[in-house]
């Protein structure tokens, strides 16, 4: 079995606040940057309905757009069992920039939670966004970018278009 290559994302996170996460690249072209990591850094557990859905330790499979304003994940329980596969979460994000070093990306605070079963989706940290907007770590731009990408991201989920049937072919 060959090697799989791997990448590096640069994660940035206002104000201070940079992750270079290791990940093995699993597809690219022009649009998007599929890649599989163990989670590290993640500030704390996101429990839905009193299940934990993302923590440390756990496995992402992301997809980075290159061109839209928000990145897509797959998350699994360490077990790695398919029932360990606990939904979808989803980065506001400028564009996923490739570089000499990896991918950089800069996080613009909302975020999304989308039940495994794609039922429900829950918009998260709007606190932190209006946060990031009062204390300037996001400019008017990247704050406007990213609430037309939430209200995309919404819209395209009601119609059942959203997250991607791309992430299906990963696990």
């Amino acid at each position: 079995m060959p090697d799989s290559k791997t990448t590096v994302i640069h994660y940035f996170r206002p104000p201070h606040r940079l992750l270079d996460i290791p990940a093995e690249l699993l597809y690219v072209n022009d649009e998007v940057i599929v890649t599989s990591h163990i989670l590290e850094g993640t500030s704390e557990p996101l429990i839905i309905d009193g299940e934990t859905v993302v923590e440390n330790g756990y496995r992402a499979v992301f997809a980075e757009y290159r061109k839209q304003w928000h990145d897509v994940a797959k998350i699994f329980k360490p077990d790695g069992t398919g029932e360990g596969f606990t939904g979808y979460y989803t980065d506001i994000n400028t564009p996923s920039e490739e570089r000499d070093d990896g991918y950089w990306t800069k996080d613009l605070f909302l975020d999304l939670w989308i039940s495994p079963d794609r039922s429900r989706i829950m918009v998260l940290d709007e606190d932190e966004f209006d946060e990031a907007i009062r204390n300037k770590w996001i400019t008017e731009d990247e704050a406007r970018s990213a609430r037309a990408e939430l209200d995309r991201l919404m819209k395209l989920f009601c119609q059942g278009r959203f997250p991607p049937e791309l992430l299906e072919r990963f696990s």
